[in-house]
């Protein structure tokens, strides 16, 4: 009997450590993930200061040289041309600017959601994108609403880089008693169920970082036609502001 006892701890403990390791090597996938996208993205900024910024400044630079040595080949130059320049280069930080600093991140989170949802739309018009979000909110601390922000811009990535147009997308916003959801509902028609975003890796990925680094929940259900991502979070009273 005792030996019987013991080989049942002995394999509840096996099975205990293998999940243990597992979910250890689960967890590090999914971070060196995110964090390897969070790279390649400050990789494209980088190439766009490179190709955009420091090509246009130089633009805007040779022109007033010119201007400087012979104010009759800049009066000969059409406005147009050096306004067309400068927005373009305006336009270049702007989005520098909302990279480092997503807009209204100081301000509330359905702002911030707002924001990068219209960017999406303008983006891919053809995206069929809709949201349901709430004007009144409590204040979140930068650190949740930039994770919020990233996990939200990734799993849009991850639909329209996989997933075939035709399906339609809502993103809402909800308060609940002792937390509160971000839910992403993706409506598919004559897909198959192995083209669902549940199938992709770099979704579950996307699952396991989010909930480490906000001790939150991220999870999918199925109904129908329909898959309904769903990413709670506690919300914490006092601001935890993580700056990087």
């Amino acid at each position: 009997m005792l030996i019987v006892s013991a080989v049942i701890v002995l394999i509840s403990s096996m099975i205990v450590v293998l999940c243990l390791l597992l979910y250890h090597q689960q967890t590090q996938r999914a971070l060196i993930w995110w964090h390897s996208r969070q790279w390649m993205r400050m990789y494209q900024e980088a190439e766009m200061i490179h190709n955009d910024l420091l090509q246009e400044s130089f633009v805007i630079r040779r022109q007033l040289e010119i201007a400087a040595l012979n104010a009759s080949v800049y009066q000969q130059q059409p406005e147009q041309s050096y306004l067309a320049t400068i927005e373009k280069f305006h336009h270049s930080l702007k989005e520098l600017s909302e990279y480092l600093s997503p807009a209204h991140i100081d301000d509330s989170l359905p702002l911030a959601i707002q924001h990068v949802l219209v960017k999406w739309r303008s983006r891919i018009p053809e995206l069929n994108l809709q949201m349901e979000i709430p004007t009144d909110w409590p204040s979140e601390s930068l650190y949740t609403i930039r994770v919020l922000l990233i996990a939200l811009e990734e799993l849009l990535q991850i639909i329209v880089s996989n997933i075939p147009g035709n399906l339609s997308i809502l993103v809402s916003l909800k308060p609940r008693k002792n937390f509160h959801e971000l839910i992403v509902q993706l409506t598919y028609f004559n897909i198959s169920k192995q083209a669902y975003l549940s199938n992709f890796t770099e979704s579950n990925y996307l699952r396991h970082a989010f909930n480490l680094l906000l001790w939150g929940k991220c999870f999918y259900r199925h109904h129908d036609n329909r898959e309904i991502w769903y990413f709670r979070w506690r919300h914490l009273q006092t601001k935890l502001n993580i700056e990087t």
